[in-house]
């Protein structure tokens, strides 16, 4: 038992004095020197990237009908067409006839299912459709919800904090492959035509846009 205490004692001293040792040779540094690099040099919180869409990238654009995808007027048509010859995406309306390809329960008076937005997002991705721009008017542009469904059925992923707004149009800009929603755009003025709304949809589009470039007519 004594040789174990011996022993530990003798290790006990050999440690102390690599230590001593070590810092002498270590660079002195000063403890006001480490407080003052704390305090210039803050702590930075990492902030969540903005979302953006790509030039070229192919929007599908779906009118809403009490709920259901349905033919855009050609007057709606002209206002799209006219965005699209001065955006850096390319619009392109997303048909009712693909939906009841994809979902043939969707024909006029059929049983339908719950998940109709889905549905058309899930048509637009088939489509070849980076993002589906869907759109509608009175009953479909309601407040906290969208096509007659409450926010958090529509089947999309939103920020939970912001409240959808009500407007005699409203238009949400969707990811079709995520369904995250980019934006949404409200127009209460749409008595002639939807310009007011195809122009906020421009700038949000431009917002959203990393390189702002646009195409040729």
């Amino acid at each position: 038992m004594l040789k174990l205490l011996i022993a530990a004692a003798l290790t006990a001293i050999v440690f102390v004095a690599n230590a001593n040792a070590n810092a002498q040779n270590a660079p002195y540094r000063s403890p006001t020197v480490l407080r003052e690099v704390s305090l210039t040099v803050p702590f930075k919180a990492k902030s969540a990237p903005q979302p953006t869409i790509k030039i070229g990238s192919t929007i599908g654009i779906a009118r809403l009908d009490k709920g259901r995808l349905a033919y855009a007027p050609m007057s709606e048509l002209r206002d799209w067409a006219s965005l699209d010859n001065h955006s850096g995406a390319t619009f392109a309306p997303v048909s009712p006839v693909a939906l009841a390809k994809n979902f043939p329960n969707q024909l006029l008076n059929a049983w339908g299912s719950d998940n109709k937005l889905d549905e058309i997002r899930i048509t637009a991705s088939d489509l070849r459709m980076d993002y589906v721009l869907i759109y509608g008017m009175g009953n479909d542009a309601q407040w906290g919800s969208f096509a007659g469904k409450a926010m958090a059925e529509t089947g999309f992923i939103f920020e939970e904090t912001e409240i959808s707004p009500r407007g005699e149009a409203k238009a949400m800009l969707v990811d079709t492959y995520t369904g995250h929603v980019y934006g949404t755009v409200i127009s209460n003025n749409i008595a002639l035509n939807i310009n007011d709304l195809t122009r906020k949809i421009e700038i949000l589009i431009n917002k959203l846009t990393s390189e702002r470039s646009p195409k040729n007519a």
